[in-house]
């Protein structure tokens, strides 16, 4: 009996939670733009997945188009700057997908056949 009161207690919490979670969506998101980055190409895969390194304030964008890794300082955000890029294709076809953590990069770069295992190759931002 004891254990029917904690797990229906458990439950109502579980629900209550829940509740609270679904009222946090229902409330309206505001994004006010910042600033802009544009890699002059358009529709090609040229920004499609972006880290953020805040110790040193570079966003690391993957830009399948080139088949790179740009790097964009935003020490000014209202001003992203491509400051440089790591050509992913030594290790493979294209990059993939990107992380970074305090420094260092990851990048997952695809085979060559592309049915063939991927690397993952590491760089400082």
């Amino acid at each position: 009996m004891r254990f029917l009161a904690l797990l229906v207690g458990l439950l109502a919490g579980l629900i209550a939670a829940a509740t609270a979670a679904a009222q946090d969506f229902e409330r309206p998101i505001s994004l006010v733009q910042v600033g802009t980055y544009a890699s002059g190409v358009f529709d090609e895969g040229a920004a499609e997945i972006v880290a953020y390194d805040p110790g040193s304030r570079r966003l690391v964008v993957v830009n399948g188009d080139a088949e790179t890794i740009d790097i964009l300082d935003i020490g000014d955000p209202a001003r992203p700057t491509k400051v440089g890029a790591i050509d992913v294709t030594p290790f493979g076809a294209s990059p993939n997908s990107v992380d970074v953590y305090d420094g260092l990069v990851a990048v997952a770069v695809e085979a060559d056949p592309k049915t063939d295992p991927g690397r993952v190759a590491f760089f400082d931002v």
